[in-house]
């Protein structure tokens, strides 16, 4: 995980200046190693946390007339890339060897993983800047009248139009016409996308012509799946223990093959995550080794993150130990005989940390209980983590980045790596709308193909830079082992009936595939967790305020520098 910085002056004579405050929030992504160059009119600045290779690699990275910022993981290149090379060294070695548009194109089609970057061409005054298709790494566009500025993380000034861009495709300008833009897109634009791009244009005051698709593989073949089992039909509909449920699906071949493939999937998802990165923790970067825990899972305890610290365990060094952080935020109204920190997520992580020991008794597990109380929340919140959050401003990014800002600074933690759950709801039909949108149309299922069809394409441009950002700030990378191309591209081949039932009750119907593979690893527990977003099970949010208000925190409108 890295900081990257790019300012272009519009004077054309110096390069925008880097402010002092914005420097701190991006040495706090990447604290190991740091780097600025100003060529031309245009200021480069890359601050490193190391992950990949076998060294630290500085940036920006300049070969020729090439200058590099990358920030992200680059998996898949088994073949293609020794382990001792860093991503970004390795793509740079690439781009030298694309001579025209068309070339750079093709590689960007094969690149798989969570990355943004920005390649400036001084030969050609080109500047090409983009972030993967699904969205994972931030990435903000500003633009004032004296500096247009790309950057992993922002604060308000006033005065400038700002956002996260959007994650559409390949971006590039040319330095000596930037009232122009042109788009390389990931897929063909629909609606939504299309008007993203209209933001766009009319935050940044130019024109975008959009150009052929690159249209990768993995992002365009979705191809059903060839099974065709029914769990609406495999449901017996009698009184049953739902243990006997569980075995009952799981003696379906066609359900056994399905879970099979998708292990496979998942578990080299995990192992990539897990595995690629530096062999210190956080701490120990002076040492060159060391046994202190260097992953750690965000953990609420419910079915995603437990399946993926069961994973985890596969593939960390036994004489390691794995991180569960778990948040609790002091009750705003906490009866007289409960401990304000008996929140729903404490509860159900407590739970699923027993089940983890009892399935991994030689794994050190590490239950780390972060407890923030509402002044201390009111304090980080107001001069810090609203930097984090913007360009935005709902309740709702107030209260999912708090909650992840505060568990990713936990005090005790050592890892540079967290994991997080994100996407398997929608994939795996886990939230209430979709069950809803099941039922208002009649329970038919092509409405709720459509639901989650939808929510997929839309997780590009949700809350997966925020998340980047809050969690970045502490030192740590955020890896997502189910938003990865090919865990994605095969789930979304299934049918919905062949991923949730909601014939059965929440906490059961919902993500039933996801339940049933929990249930196959040996979970018993977990698998019978309702579905709870961590804004409610941590207690951070307030049920009286509407998740689409715009919070007092977040307006920016009396925002003064130190």
């Amino acid at each position: 995980m890295c900081g990257i910085f790019c300012a272009i002056s519009e004077k054309n004579d110096i390069a925008c200046e880097l402010h002092s405050t914005l420097e701190q929030l991006l040495h706090n992504r990447g604290p190991d190693l740091n780097e600025r160059q100003i060529i031309d009119n245009v200021l480069l600045a890359g601050n490193v946390l190391w992950q990949q290779g076998a060294s630290p690699q500085k940036q920006p990275i300049c070969e020729g007339e090439l200058s590099l910022l990358f920030n992200g993981d680059l998996y898949n290149l088994e073949t293609k890339k020794s382990q001792t090379q860093s991503d970004s060294a390795w793509l740079v070695e690439k781009l030298t060897k694309c001579h025209d548009d068309k070339e750079l194109l093709s590689l960007l089609q094969q690149l798989e993983g969570p990355y943004c970057l920005i390649l400036f061409n001084r030969a050609t005054k080109s500047l090409y800047f983009c972030r993967d298709a699904l969205g994972r790494n931030s990435l903000i566009i500003e633009r004032d009248a004296q500096c247009l500025k790309l950057l992993s993380t922002s604060y308000n000034l006033g005065q400038t139009n700002a956002l996260e861009l959007p994650p559409l495709g390949l971006y590039k300008l040319q330095l000596d016409a930037l009232s122009e833009c042109e788009l390389y897109p990931w897929q063909c634009l629909n609606k939504d996308t299309t008007q993203q791009l209209q933001m766009l244009d009319a935050s940044m005051n130019w024109a975008t012509h959009v150009a052929r698709p690159i249209a990768p593989e993995w992002l365009l073949g979705n191809s059903e799946s060839t099974e065709s089992y029914d769990l609406y039909e495999l449901v017996d509909k009698s009184e049953m223990e739902l243990d006997q449920l569980y075995e009952g699906i799981l003696d379906n071949g066609q359900v056994r093959r399905t879970l099979r493939t998708f292990d496979k999937l998942l578990q080299h998802s995990v192992a990539q995550r897990v595995l690629n990165t530096a062999p210190v923790c956080r701490n120990c970067v002076a040492c060159g080794k060391c046994e202190h825990a260097k992953v750690c899972v965000l953990f609420s305890g419910g079915i995603d993150c437990t399946i993926l610290a069961l994973l985890a365990d596969k593939f960390v060094p036994q004489t390691q130990p794995i991180e569960l952080i778990n948040v609790a935020f002091e009750r705003i109204t906490a009866a007289e005989s409960e401990t304000s920190w008996n929140v729903p997520d404490r509860q159900t992580s407590e739970q699923s940390y027993a089940e983890l020991q009892r399935l991994c008794p030689q794994r050190m597990w590490q239950l780390l209980e972060v407890n923030v109380t509402r002044s201390e929340l009111k304090q980080q919140l107001s001069t810090h983590i609203r930097h984090l959050i913007y360009p935005l401003q709902t309740v709702l990014d107030e209260s999912l980045g708090c909650a992840f800002w505060f568990a990713a600074s936990a005090a005790r933690s050592t890892a540079r790596v967290a994991l997080l759950g994100s996407g398997a709801d929608e994939l795996f039909g886990g939230y209430t709308r979709h069950r809803n949108a099941y039922r208002r149309a009649g329970n038919d299922l092509e409405a709720l193909r459509h639901e989650l069809e939808m929510d997929w394409q839309r997780i590009p441009a949700r809350n997966l830079a925020r998340d980047d950002r809050v969690i970045a700030d502490c030192g740590k990378t955020a890896r997502a082992p189910f938003i990865e191309e090919h865990v994605s591209q095969f789930v979304r081949s299934l049918l919905p009936q062949q991923r949730c039932c909601y014939t059965l009750p929440e906490g059961v119907g919902d993500k039933l595939l996801l339940r049933l593979y929990g249930y196959s690893l040996g979970l018993r527990d977990a698998v019978l967790l309702k579905k709870r977003a961590i804004q409610f099970g941590s207690r951070i949010a307030d049920k009286k305020q509407q998740a689409n208000q715009i919070s007092e925190y977040l307006r920016f409108k009396e925002l003064q520098l130190n």
